[in-house]
């Protein structure tokens, strides 16, 4: 598995794994990927085989990094690329000035809440109604230097 600097070329595939991991009303437009490539930290997961896989979208912020998103293929779950996308963007986010991160994971997805406890991100606080009415989230975060 390569992981990669996304390119406007990956936005089909992109658009195409968002649509697989997350339901119309709290999926990105295709325009916010156009400027998520081009203007935040954005890095891809590639198989030798079937291309893109997965992706990672954050920032960093003085000494604060943020992840906005991160999406793994159905089919390319429980592999690592989900881990290996979320420690390549610490390390981006590090070399810009990060010093902690964090993110905000649906509280009634137990696959990413385990992927982010497992890479040492801690829960701070509950953030009701975050994906729509009833839809919890909660705000993780994480030390990286």
């Amino acid at each position: 598995m390569l992981i990669r600097r996304a390119e406007l070329g990956d936005l089909a595939k992109i658009v195409q794994i968002e649509g697989l991991c997350f339901p119309e009303e709290t999926a990105f437009p295709p325009g916010m990927f156009a400027y998520l490539i081009r203007y935040s930290v954005s890095l891809v997961a590639c198989d030798p085989r079937e291309g893109v896989i997965g992706f990672v979208m954050g920032y960093a912020s003085g000494s604060m990094g943020a992840v906005y998103t991160l999406d793994v293929h159905p089919q390319f779950r429980r592999i690592g690329a989900g881990s290996s996308l979320i420690l390549a963007l610490e390390e981006k986010l590090s070399l810009l000035g990060a010093r902690s991160v964090r993110l905000e994971a649906a509280l009634d997805s137990p696959g990413a809440l385990e992927l982010y406890r497992k890479a040492g991100y801690r829960e701070r606080e509950l953030i009701r109604n975050y994906y729509g009415r009833g839809k919890h989230a909660v705000r993780m975060w994480k030390n990286i230097c």
